[in-house]
């Protein structure tokens, strides 16, 4: 065999073992758990809350939620960190413009050592039916970019949607009980989707709600069950908090928030210990801008 032959196998055999090397790394891609953590009411409410008071967060838990916030446009920005910061956010709000109560949410995740730089683009929607004026429906997709090696140069897709229905029955001019169901995460590639089966009910003089969902795993069936509660005082404050248990792992998980609403200026900080194994506890914070008509 002449010497330019063998080089040439040799070439094929490098060339070869590159392919396999890169298609393997390929298939361990994965999104990294900060791109789809749970930020300002979501996260205080411990991921859950198909039928609680919050902001446009809670599109994540619920988007049919979203007609029943507070009639605005907004815009608003944050982050989150657990061992460092890891997680940053922006986007609009805007329930004034069309009967479409609408949310458009950008984020990107803090590359390290073990964690990649993902990019997520949400839109959540939710409509209040004129002919039942108590249901709202809601939809939302989300579009992942991971493993980003450039600005708009990524390795992988990921494709998610949510839908959802929340009604309100008005036992009484001071006590309206609220019924939520969802489903998020359909379609996801890497994670099963989530059902949310959610109730509440505002009493005290509206000042308090209290909540309890339980959520549904696609592949392992009943998850956990979460327990909350806002507390909505006379000034700019309100306060969130809840607690959850994961009967399959035989463990407890919480989540607390602070939340000042000025007529323009909305800020918020949170802490939560998620339901996992990681007892490093986890805080998020960020700002909003509203503008109420």
């Amino acid at each position: 065999m002449s010497f330019k032959l063998k080089k040439i196998f040799l070439v094929q055999f490098c060339l070869s073992n590159l392919m396999i090397s890169f298609s393997s790394n390929a298939e361990d891609i994965k999104p990294s758990k900060a791109i789809n953590a749970p930020t300002s009411s979501f996260a205080a409410s411990s991921g859950a809350g198909a039928s609680a008071p919050g902001d446009a967060s809670m599109m994540d838990a619920n988007p049919a939620i979203l007609p029943a916030l507070k009639k605005q446009y907004s815009v608003f920005g944050g982050g989150s960190w657990q061992k460092d910061f890891d997680l940053i956010e922006a986007g609009v709000f805007d329930s004034t413009t069309t009967p479409v109560a609408m949310v458009f949410r950008g984020r990107e995740t803090i590359p390290n050592d073990t964690r990649t730089r993902d990019r997520s683009f949400k839109v959540g929607l939710g409509y209040q039916i004129p002919s039942i004026p108590n249901l709202s429906v809601g939809l939302s997709g989300e579009y992942q970019q991971l493993s980003l090696f450039e600005n708009w140069s990524w390795k992988k897709d990921n494709y998610l949607m949510g839908a959802g229905l929340f009604y309100q029955i008005n036992l009484s001019p001071e006590n309206p009980l609220f019924l939520g169901l969802s489903t998020n995460g359909l379609f996801d590639k890497y994670n099963a989707n989530i059902t949310d089966v959610g109730v509440s009910i505002v009493t005290l003089n509206k000042y308090v709600t209290l909540s309890t969902d339980a959520l549904i795993d696609s592949n392992n069936g009943f998850q956990s069950v979460v327990g909350g509660i806002n507390i909505a005082t006379e000034s700019y404050f309100d306060l969130k908090g809840s607690i959850g248990y994961n009967p399959n792992h035989s463990r407890f998980f919480w989540g607390s928030g602070i939340f000042f609403k000025a007529p323009v200026l909305h800020l918020y900080y949170t802490l939560v210990k998620t339901d996992s194994d990681d007892t490093t506890i986890r805080q998020t914070a960020g700002v909003e801008l509203a503008f109420s008509l």
